[in-house]
């Protein structure tokens, strides 16, 4: 059904009764005239949409929008989740690929806010004063209200609410749903009839709907605000990636409303294992070397661990720890991190965040960080070729530095998603720190699955290219069959040189690999398999594949596992 698409491609979920912190005066709104009749049913007034911003994803810059990347099997890329409005008709945007809120003024770029403690799920972005406001449900939900000019983050809650009036950011499957309400008291929806008719809908208590704007953007909603006023806003966006965002001014202000009644900041400090923010919380992921947080980082990573429940029926874990927070007094606590659970003083937290490592990365992969650690020294290696590697010239490591300095921040959900990884696979050595290249724009740092990442200023894969070319390899070296620009495959029983060129990169990495890594065993009864490689130069290579080694060159080389290798002639 089209409006069930709809409401799927939405991020809006009913709306909850929020009360806000400090009780402000009773309003009485001007509103439409149609709001203002009788109680009888009458017609709702039509508004026209209108289109008020357009923010094309690519190319990726600070003032651009990120979108996580498509993944094989169907995930469609995602861009922005969530916008408000203020009272100044500044527009903010929930920008899940670089965990940040991005401020636009007058249709132009103003700021990006950095929220990487923020789940990258968040929805129902909004903002009140000095205040915006996010929610994350995961295996709970977590409302974070954060402050608007520095990002800090002052509270976060799962046992109560924190915003100051009803915001959704979910859909409820139903053909008519309520998002929001405006300070006046008035309610909004999305609603379908059977006539396949769109529309966003002000609703007077009572009374039903009172102000309507036909949906604008065919399938292409994403989250639709009301500001405190009543004046109505749209998200919209192509797929991320391929298109642009666009926001609409769906309906007018129904209201004349006071100021925000945003309460005097929080003075309360979180605590977390029994204690206060520590005077020092350090991070430290392999290949990503080791960071000390900044105040506000400390403050969100003991916010979130304040949110956890101790568990005594779960073993413990054997991993390294992903904080060490220390006090001046001399005590420390070793924290380690695996998704929702935490370790500490030998007792087993659960919470409802898993933002840990994220914000971690943030911080170690952040480019300025990476600048930095480059004035020490750095190395550039070709990750497939043992060996290749040389450090870089002081020259050479100005222009490493120039380009880190001109990078930002993003999640690792917008790396590039590729099949396999390409060869020549760079990677710039910086001490303990592996800054790997990922295309034409963006580098990751560690060794995680899922690791820091960031974007440069899209010359650093050209430099690396420059700084150690691919060099000419011996025929009789397996590793040289990453220069071929064919491969096929050929087993009795299946049509002969099927094309598997896609697989070039991923195929030779395992005929390189140490013995034992490729598979967990062999495959029982598969005759022997020939992959055929040809190059630009003309030579041709064949490599036969057996039960515990491969044959090149008329070497039989051990290998354990590496039959699976036929999987590979039925992989899309």
């Amino acid at each position: 059904m089209r409006w069930l698409g709809l409401v799927l491609a939405a991020t809006l979920v009913a709306c909850e009764s929020v009360v806000a912190p400090s009780p402000s005066p009773s309003l009485s709104p001007t509103v439409l005239p149609a709001a203002t009749a009788s109680p009888s049913p009458i017609a709702a007034r039509e508004e026209m949409p209108r289109l008020v911003l357009t923010l094309p994803y690519a190319p990726p810059s600070i003032e651009s929008l990120g979108a996580t990347t498509a993944r094989v099997g169907g995930i469609s890329p995602r861009g922005p989740a969530s916008l408000a409005v203020d009272a100044n008709d500044r527009i903010y945007i929930w920008d899940q690929a670089r965990l940040r809120v991005v401020v636009y003024e007058s249709g132009k770029y103003m700021r990006a806010i950095a929220l990487p403690f923020v789940e990258r799920e968040a929805t129902a972005l909004l903002v009140d004063g000095d205040r915006l406001y996010l929610r994350a449900d995961l295996s709970a939900t977590i409302e974070y209200e954060i402050d608007l000019t520095t990002g800090a983050l002052l509270r976060a809650a799962t046992d109560r609410p924190l915003y100051p009036r009803s915001r959704s950011g979910a859909p409820r499957f139903a053909a008519t749903y309520t998002f929001g309400a405006d300070a006046a008291g008035f309610d909004y929806a999305y609603t379908v009839d059977n006539r396949a008719n769109f529309r966003y809908e002000r609703l007077q208590p009572g009374r039903g709907a009172v102000a309507y704007a036909m949906e604008p953007a065919f399938q292409k909603s994403i989250d639709a605000y009301p500001r405190a006023d009543g004046a109505l806003y749209e998200l919209a966006a192509d797929y991320g990636g391929v298109g642009s965002v666009y926001v609409y001014a769906l309906l007018a202000p129904s209201a004349a409303v006071p100021p925000p009644t945003t309460a005097p900041g929080s003075t309360a400090a979180p605590v977390a294992f029994g204690r206060p923010v520590p005077d020092r919380l350090t991070a430290t992921l392999a290949g990503g070397g080791s960071v000390d947080l900044d105040a506000q980082s400390r403050t969100a990573v003991w916010w979130l661990a304040s949110l956890v429940k101790e568990r005594t029926d779960l073993g413990a874990s054997p991993q390294e720890p992903l904080f060490v927070a220390r006090w001046n007094d001399g005590s420390r606590v070793e924290i380690v991190v695996s998704t929702s659970l935490l370790f500490a003083d030998g007792r087993i937290y659960v919470g409802p965040a898993t933002a840990y490592e994220q914000l971690a990365w943030y911080a170690l992969a952040s480019p300025l960080r990476l600048a930095e650690l480059a004035a020490r020294g750095a190395s550039v290696r070709i990750a497939d070729l043992p060996g290749v590697q040389r450090s870089l010239t002081t020259a050479e490591t100005a222009e490493l530095r120039a380009s880190l300095s001109k990078g930002f921040g993003v999640s690792e959900g917008e790396l590039p998603g590729s099949l396999e990884l390409p060869f020549p696979l760079y990677e710039i050595v910086l001490g303990d720190v592996v800054i790997r290249l990922r295309g034409d724009d963006y580098g990751s740092v560690g060794e995680q699955f899922r690791p820091g990442a960031f974007v440069h200023d899209g010359k650093l894969d050209d430099l690396a290219r420059r700084w150690l070319p691919v060099p000419t390899l011996p025929p009789d070296d397996p590793r040289s069959l990453f220069l071929a620009d064919k491969v096929t495959f050929e087993q009795p029983g299946y049509a002969d040189l099927q094309d598997i060129s896609r697989w070039k990169a991923s195929l030779v990495r395992a005929l390189n690999a140490k013995p034992g890594s490729p598979g967990s065993g062999e495959l029982v009864g598969e005759p022997p398999a020939t992959l055929v490689f040809r190059f630009p130069s003309g030579r041709v290579e064949t490599v036969i594949v057996s039960p515990g080694s491969f044959t090149y060159r008329g070497k039989v080389i051990a290998l354990s596992g590496v039959m699976y290798l036929v999987y590979y002639r039925g992989v899309p």
